[in-house]
């Protein structure tokens, strides 16, 4: 299994969220984290966690290395780039299952629209795969901006996440404290890792459907 988080844009969740379930499913099986972000955000944090982790950034180093990887490892991780790039292709070429996390703003519901077409054409070449999903990230619980992204994200045709992940200190505090939200303890990390925890178990069940 080959889990992909991408988005064009930075500072929507993807690294963060991409090392929670990297350490998520590390509690279940063998996982490799691959950090083919140019800010080498999540390689730093996985290993603080002492997890298994490489960096390859290179587009052809990547479409080589992901099948050889998956065959040492019962599910990678790609932390993919803030950008579209020959390297996010190469990521779509080979992985499984595409999430794509955005946050309730207008800029980034319209911005969306772009890594959806990548994923779009990456589906077409490869019968049906990466089966893809969009989530909200960082979003605000209950207010009319998270219901009015539901709306438009809905309305773009990829699979929408019913999980969410919402915005709280503790998941900003993670990365220095070197561990994730499921290590953490209070009333805040442990709805941080509910969440967490809904959206991965979703994601699994959107790569399973048929």
């Amino acid at each position: 299994m080959i889990v992909a988080f991408t988005n064009q844009k930075g500072g929507v969740g993807k690294s963060t969220a991409a090392v929670h379930m990297a350490y998520w499913l590390s509690q279940r099986q063998k996982t490799l984290m691959v950090d083919a972000d140019a800010q080498q955000s999540s390689s730093v944090w996985t290993k603080s966690l002492d997890l298994a982790y490489q960096v390859i950034q290179d587009p052809e180093d990547l479409f080589e290395k992901i099948p050889e990887l998956a065959t040492q490892y019962s599910t990678l991780v790609i932390d993919g780039p803030g950008s579209l790039s020959e390297t996010t292709k190469a990521i779509l070429a080979r992985c499984d299952l595409a999430l794509v996390p955005c946050q309730a703003s207008g800029l980034d519901l319209h911005s969306s629209h772009k890594i959806l077409r990548f994923i779009k054409h990456a589906t077409e070449l490869r019968s049906g795969y990466p089966k893809a999903a969009l989530f909200l990230s960082r979003a605000t619980k209950g207010t009319v901006l998270e219901r009015e992204a539901r709306v438009a994200l809905s309305a773009t045709g990829t699979h929408l996440m019913k999980a969410a992940i919402y915005q709280k200190q503790c998941i900003a505090d993670a990365p220095g404290q070197g561990c994730t939200v499921f290590q953490m303890s209070g009333k805040a990390a442990a709805e941080a890792a509910t969440d967490y925890e809904a959206l991965f178990t979703e994601a699994l069940e959107v790569l399973n459907e048929r």
